[in-house]
């Protein structure tokens, strides 16, 4: 699963859960959701792949909710995806 895929069932997400990605570099790199653990540091690894800390899924619906009602147009799933990972880089 990529951002992308993401972004079209985040709705459905437990929001409790945290977005990993593999390449935190590439907001289309696959991803993890995961829950946090005591001395994780922000990385999960799963299969001897490492994933990287993004953003908690609440907080990326509250971004996406509050960037999409700033527009005046509908982003496209890819659009909010690479939104949302600059968001989760640069400002979360």
């Amino acid at each position: 699963m990529t951002l992308i895929d993401l972004i079209n069932t985040i709705n459905d997400v437990d929001e409790d859960s945290i977005i990993f990605l593999k390449d935190i570099n590439d907001y289309k790199s696959d991803l993890i959701l995961s829950y946090p653990e005591d001395g994780d540091n922000g990385i999960k690894e799963e299969h001897g792949t490492k994933y990287y800390y993004l953003i908690e899924v609440f907080l990326a619906k509250e971004f996406i909710s509050d960037w999409i009602d700033s527009l005046d147009y509908q982003p496209s799933a890819e659009e909010i995806a690479k939104r949302l990972h600059e968001y989760g880089i640069n400002d979360a």
